[in-house]
């Protein structure tokens, strides 16, 4: 124990940020970043793009991971609103896949870089007074909808730059939650 207090005494004069914990979220995927995969989305062209090229631009869905195949009904549900207003134009992709039935498969993936840095006075961290964490990356969201090994729609979206601040304050500290597990165990 003695050898801890010169440590932990170095560490409350100087803040230590550099032993605060980091994390990293990557949704695997072969991109750098959102315009890299935008520019691998936009070689996509609906009525005239196959699966083979799908495939080569990194949107395969047996080998990249975390891709959901989607029926002809959740791909419906995914683009258009429910109930379909009537003066509504629905998209040329989404009539052939109604009509396609089970012939139509859509293919949807996010694939993202997220990072999580905690910053601030280490001690107050620790001993879980106030935590702040910066949360950067990007996030891009693709729809693939094919018939017969042709592509007929797509649609992306996706956050760019992703820049937040989560800030954490237990006045109590460690003791913040004792109360509610005391609770939980009570009942």
């Amino acid at each position: 124990m003695k050898s801890l207090a010169p440590l932990l005494f170095i560490c409350l004069l100087t803040g230590c940020t550099s032993m605060l914990p980091s994390s990293k979220q990557d949704v695997s995927n072969h991109w750098r970043d959102f315009e890299d995969a935008k520019r691998s989305f936009d070689q996509i062209i609906p009525y005239s793009t196959n699966m083979n090229t799908v495939r080569e631009l990194g949107f395969d869905p047996f080998k990249t991971p975390n891709m959901q195949i989607l029926n002809h009904s959740q791909v419906v549900r995914a683009v258009l609103p429910s109930p379909v207003p009537e003066q509504m134009q629905i998209p040329p992709g989404i009539l052939d896949c109604i009509k396609a039935q089970e012939g139509c498969i859509g293919y949807f993936m996010e694939p993202s870089r997220i990072y999580r840095q905690r910053d601030g006075n280490f001690l107050l961290d620790f001993l879980n007074f106030r935590r702040n964490t910066t949360v950067t990356g990007w996030k891009f969201g693709a729809l693939i909808v094919v018939i017969n090994n042709l592509v007929v729609y797509k649609q992306w979206s996706g956050r760019p730059q992703i820049e937040e601040t989560e800030l954490q304050r237990n006045p109590l500290g460690p003791l913040q939650s004792v109360g509610p597990s005391l609770f939980d165990k009570a009942f």
